[in-house]
């Protein structure tokens, strides 16, 4: 009997795809909640803020972060994080230098402005987080 589906198949399946739009309602939800606060607070979007956010707790001084890793852990194509990138760039957060090593690989390093309104802007985060998610 291949093709027939149970009612108790029917009905877990609706379960399952209930459960999978109430994930992304709460996701979308969260993330509208926090995309506003950034903005508004900071001036930042919620991906520049995660890129921002990545940068930071990747960066070393004797050591800056390579674009190639940031794209490993990071869940964004390479040139949507490249476009970011370019964007905090542009507003003094971060620079972006050839590795001397290697002068194909290009390396990012948060700017002392770039710390600054990361603290501020994860706190934000933080806070927002834990409003619409809870503690």
């Amino acid at each position: 009997m291949t093709g027939t589906k149970t009612a108790g198949g029917a009905a877990g399946e609706a379960t399952l795809v209930g459960r999978w739009r109430d994930l992304q309602e709460r996701y979308l939800t969260t993330a509208a909640s926090i995309e506003r606060g950034l903005n508004s607070e900071h001036g930042l979007g919620l991906s520049d803020f995660e890129v921002l956010d990545l940068i930071a707790e990747n960066d070393d001084p004797d050591s800056p972060c390579r674009m190639k890793d940031l794209s490993k852990i990071s869940p964004m194509t390479q040139s949507a994080l490249s476009r970011i990138v370019d964007r905090l760039e542009k507003s003094g957060l971060v620079t972006r230098n050839s590795c001397a090593e290697d002068r194909r690989a290009l390396m990012v390093s948060i700017t002392d402005q770039g710390h600054q309104l990361h603290q501020q802007a994860q706190q934000t985060h933080r806070r927002l987080l834990r409003e619409t998610l809870g503690s």
